[in-house]
């Protein structure tokens, strides 16, 4: 009886320990911005024009089982010592935490400086919490973006530290770039996609109807989207191939909604084909049909509207008399809107909801004749020769800067009071 407990009381202590070694092991890999542990390069104000002191970028920093990568945006990410001795990674771009092989990322903790935080998470297989500053999911990496804050010194992220908690990969792990992607043959397959599914999207002449400080307006065929995330394109690119996106939702209420696609961890322009200085053909609609969530980011022409100015803004008004407020966004230069007030106008633009408002923001505005002709035009296109009336050709120049007259650029016709 005592050899039968004995060996009992082994076989079960055995099996604890078999247990015990069985379990995932979790870490804890502690990024301290603050005391700097990581030994890198620190910038103070003595350092303000010397903008590479500091800066991360490029550099594998590792802690533990786990790598972070950084890439500028709007802003550089660089370490930064205020003049009273308070240390901190001031993020501008974008961070991504890589784990070892084997390994999952399953949480990330944020302390922050003066609640200076605006990071959004792009890529990974879990959530953040904004209020509290923490991530957890399951992930074999995780890229956090600050790009969709203004940029502006008051709205870079100021981290202090980052823990990064990682166990033993499971079945359950979501790797960026695998088989998670959803395929989309057009922008309107893409708008279908639940919110958060990344996806690979096939454009097809997919015309580039503006861009401004939020993003860029995408529209073919199919519908329209607005890309938040910096792909570098221009007004007027026409884009074929391949992007990655992630399907995001920029609700402002029930009865606004701008269908929008964020940044992943692959989105990059290396399968795109761009085309640039292309004439984009808007929708041309009744200004009393305008205001409807379908025709968010298209390119719209509304003929022979009147722009009012009862104060600070300009507006057309439909005939049951809602307001569409034209902002000039996207700074594409050529006119000014002062010029077309009380005037019948055509007006060509992105329609979109901006400041709780319907909204255009302008690409091209064309004051009517008595006859309804558009003689007098003030255009954007700067990509052709400026000719006299007279045929004689006065070189690719600014028509404001001439006398006064009439004049011809890109085949119409411009006149110069």
């Amino acid at each position: 009886m005592k050899i039968s407990t004995k060996l009992s009381t082994l076989a079960l202590l055995a099996c604890a320990m078999m247990s015990m070694g069985a379990q995932a092991e979790t870490k804890e890999n502690v990024y301290d911005f603050a005391t700097n542990n990581l030994d890198l390069e620190v910038a103070t104000p003595a350092d303000w024009e010397n903008p590479t002191k500091g800066v991360i970028s490029g550099l594998e920093i590792r802690q533990g089982d786990v790598v972070l990568t950084s890439v500028d945006g709007a802003k550089v990410n660089r370490m930064w010592r205020t003049n009273a001795g308070v240390q901190y990674l001031q993020v501008g771009g974008k961070l991504t935490i890589t784990a070892d092989e084997g390994r999952a990322i399953t949480g990330v903790t944020f302390v922050v400086q003066n609640y200076k935080f605006f990071l959004e998470s792009q890529e990974g297989n879990g959530a953040l919490d904004t209020e509290n500053y923490v991530w957890t999911g399951n992930s074999t990496a995780v890229t956090f973006d600050n790009e969709n804050a203004a940029n502006e010194y008051n709205t870079q992220s100021l981290l202090l530290s980052m823990t990064v908690t990682t166990e033993d990969a499971n079945d359950d792990t979501y790797t960026p770039g695998g088989d998670t992607y959803a395929e989309c043959a057009n922008i309107a397959e893409f708008l279908a996609l639940e919110v958060g599914t990344a996806a690979r999207l096939t454009l097809n002449d997919a015309q580039v109807n503006g861009t401004y400080w939020g993003g860029t307006f995408l529209e073919d065929a199919t519908g329209a989207v607005q890309v938040i995330a910096n792909i570098n394109v221009n007004r007027n690119d026409v884009l074929n191939g391949v992007i990655s996106l992630k399907r995001a939702q920029d609700d402002f209420d029930a009865d606004h909604i701008i269908p929008t696609a964020d940044n992943d961890a692959n989105t990059s322009l290396n399968e795109v084909t761009i085309t640039s200085d292309n004439q984009l053909s808007p929708t041309v609609m009744s200004v009393d049909v305008l205001a409807d969530n379908s025709n968010m980011s298209k390119l719209v022409k509304v003929e022979e509207v009147t722009i009012t100015k009862p104060g600070r803004f300009f507006f057309i008004t439909a005939s049951n008399g809602e307001q569409i407020q034209l902002v000039d966004q996207m700074n594409v230069g050529g006119y000014d809107l002062n010029d077309f007030v009380d005037k019948t106008v055509n007006v060509t633009g992105v329609f979109t909801w901006n400041m709780m408002r319907w909204a255009i923001f302008p690409t091209d505005v064309k004051e009517l004749s008595e006859t309804g002709i558009e003689d007098i035009t003030h255009s954007t296109n700067a990509d052709s020769d400026v000719y006299t009336i007279t045929g004689i050709n006065l070189g690719n120049v600014d028509v404001n800067t001439l006398p006064a007259g009439m004049y011809i650029k890109g085949g119409q016709k411009y006149m110069k009071r």
